[in-house]
């Protein structure tokens, strides 16, 4: 198994919206053609984002929705919600940029809008947070600097080793290597420090692992899936490369998915680390 534990479907008239509504959008979009590039992996990222922190708002124990849009927010369900709204946002802009022939802007709109929404969750999450002291914000915070520090050096090592790899990615592969930085660290965070459970089996594995090496006692067990998680972005940002250049929209599109699997996770994490009570 790869999966996370406690992945259900909603309810079957909730299933056989959000897939309509996922072939309607994925079929506009299809249609428009937007402009897809590394420009475009960036602004869906806080996108990415926002479907974390939306399905930690299900989650205890913060569990805020109402019971008629519940389902919406669980796991698989939580992907295909932010997809469909996702979706509209982007033909909606489409249609208004290309009308106006500005098609250009629309990564950079679509990454605004995610921007403001993530950042009114995560505002959302802190106020409600605060009403158990500030200790909830010190492990998500520290999170957040270590990977953005790990990111930075990492990016920079690359670019002085291989800089035309770096060059051609400037946008695809920070994004890539923060994401998954940020989802290794957070993840290392939750179980040496804060002692939740990993749901997915392969980190589950791996940190078990570690967990029985001499370094145990003094790393933890959490380092060796951060250390994984480094050499994944890594070599994901040398394979795509070369095919960056070929098919840019193909790539691209690979790259944010890539980046969805690191930084949703991730996300899920820190906005549930402030309500720990570490």
């Amino acid at each position: 198994m790869v999966l996370p534990s406690g992945l259900a479907l909603p309810p079957l008239e909730y299933t056989v919206a959000l897939l309509a509504g996922t072939l309607v959008v994925t079929a506009l979009l299809y249609a428009l053609e937007p402009p897809i590039n590394q420009r475009t992996v960036v602004a869906l990222t806080p996108w990415m984002a926002l479907g974390g922190a939306l399905h930690a708002f299900h989650q205890p124990p913060i569990e805020a929705y109402r019971p008629v849009v519940t389902p919406l927010f669980g796991a698989p369900a939580v992907y295909l919600t932010t997809f469909v709204t996702l979706g509209v946002v982007w033909v909606t802009l489409t249609l208004f940029s290309v009308r106006r022939g500005h098609s250009e802007t629309i990564s950079r709109n679509l990454g605004y809008i995610g921007i403001g929404l993530l950042t009114v969750l995560l505002v959302i999450a802190v106020v409600m947070a605060l009403e158990s002291g500030l200790l909830g914000l010190i492990w998500p915070t520290i999170a957040v600097i270590v990977a953005t520090v790990v990111t930075a050096v990492t990016v920079l090592a690359v670019a002085l080793w291989r800089t035309p790899v770096v060059v051609r990615m400037r946008y695809a592969a920070p994004t890539v290597v923060f994401a998954h930085m940020l989802d290794g660290v957070s993840t290392a965070v939750g179980a040496d420090v804060i002692g939740i459970t990993e749901r997915t089996p392969i980190p589950a594995r791996i940190m078990e692992f570690a967990g029985t090496l001499p370094t145990a006692p003094y790393l933890g067990k959490g380092w060796l899936f951060v250390f994984v998680k480094l050499l994944v972005a890594i070599g994901v940002v040398f394979l795509l490369d070369d095919y960056l250049e070929e098919d840019p929209v193909e790539a691209s599109l690979l790259l944010a998915v890539v980046t969805a699997v690191g930084i949703g996770p991730a996300t899920n994490n820190i906005v549930l680390f402030l309500f720990s009570p570490v």
